[in-house]
């Protein structure tokens, strides 16, 4: 054995036992304490088209996921926010122009927006904003303005929230990547976004109780397969 080669096993021992110790060491996946990891809510997901049109004038989408929280009503617990941003000369990717701090909705890249269905499926619930926010601030009385889809052959519903400028009525039958609004700031909200919930079951259009909450995913091929490349 080389010299060094019997210090340099002792060491390899050591660190090994201290990842160990420190639990960073080989391990089983596992589901969350107490939940079967095929039927974990975690591991349970849809793939939508994606909700806003960004596709022009360099800008992009920006999603954050809300932390899974099943004392809030299902549509919040896995839900996404949905945001339009654009990179400036200087590099920072923002949700508003440069200089405005984006006091107004209408320095916000994002505000009205099209706002495209998430898939083949029914509408089968509107609700029309009554107010509009200021950015910064939010109303949580006021009526959000909502669209809530629903695909009965997969049991899965999708809500969207904040939005305006509805052009569905409920029984409407909308295609992926339809136009059915416009991005709002309304409700419960502090800019122009759009909030998109999922779940499975729970026929209670809000879900507020019943059903499976999903985890987001936005297809990023939706655009070549609307056009058929």
């Amino acid at each position: 054995m080389h010299p060094n080669g019997h210090r340099i096993a002792v060491l390899y021992i050591l660190f090994a036992s201290g990842l160990l110790c420190l639990g960073l060491g080989p391990s089983d996946g596992r589901a969350q304490t107490g939940r079967d990891l095929e039927n974990d809510t975690l591991t349970q997901s849809i793939l939508i088209h994606p909700p806003i049109d960004a596709t022009q004038d360099s800008l992009s989408l920006s999603t954050r996921e809300h932390t899974y929280r099943s004392q809030l009503r299902i549509v919040d617990q896995l839900g996404r926010d949905f945001t339009v941003k654009k990179v400036g000369d200087d590099g920072i990717s923002r949700p508003y122009t440069p200089g405005t701090q984006g006091k107004q909705n209408e320095d916000w890249y994002g505000w009205r927006r099209d706002v495209l269905a998430p898939f083949e499926a029914t509408v089968v619930q509107i609700a029309r904003p009554d107010t509009v926010n200021t950015p910064g601030t939010m109303n949580r009385d006021a009526q959000p303005g909502l669209i809530v889809f629903e695909d009965a052959n997969e049991d899965v519903t999708v809500a969207y929230a904040h939005v305006r400028e509805i052009g569905v009525e409920e029984g409407d039958v909308v295609e992926p990547g339809e136009i059915v609004a416009k991005v709002g700031n309304n409700g419960n909200s502090r800019g122009p976004h759009v909030h998109v919930g999922a779940w499975r079951g729970g026929v209670d259009r809000l879900g507020a109780e019943r059903g499976t909450p999903l985890q987001i995913q936005v297809d990023l091929y939706a655009y070549e397969r609307g056009s058929g490349e």
